[in-house]
């Protein structure tokens, strides 16, 4: 099994890929300069700080758990989408990208705790 790090740097290089974004692109967005530091994760030389990683879940939307501890190049399982997902789906479909950008915004801000890999999925609202 591999360890923590080897998750890390292949989700890492995964999800870059993934949303086709570059090394330099990733670092630019991440606040660096140069690539070296994505070059040296994707190889599993180090793991960045925690506000690093942090910012690196947000990017790709994935919770900090799943990005240190899943093989997320695994697709043999999808996501189940559940009648709320689909709901959400169908009504965000008829909305401009101006206020589907908005949505995204609202969503950001209500869920920040989630998102930031804070919180869990159990809500009773």
């Amino acid at each position: 099994m591999e360890n923590q790090n080897n998750y890390f740097a292949s989700n890492l290089k995964f999800l870059r890929q993934k949303y086709q974004m570059e090394q330099i692109d990733l670092a630019n967005r991440l606040g660096r300069k140069s690539s070296s530091s994505v070059s040296e994760w994707e190889r599993g030389k180090y793991t960045p700080k925690a506000g690093v990683l942090n910012d690196i879940s947000r990017i790709f939307n994935v919770s900090l758990s799943e990005l240190m501890t899943k093989d997320l190049s695994d697709t043999s399982s999808p996501p189940t989408e559940t009648p709320q997902f689909r709901a959400i789906q169908r009504k965000a479909k008829i909305l401009s990208v101006t206020d589907q950008e908005r949505l995204l915004q609202i969503m950001d801000l209500t869920f920040q705790d989630i998102l930031n890999g804070g919180g869990d999925d159990d809500h009773d609202f």
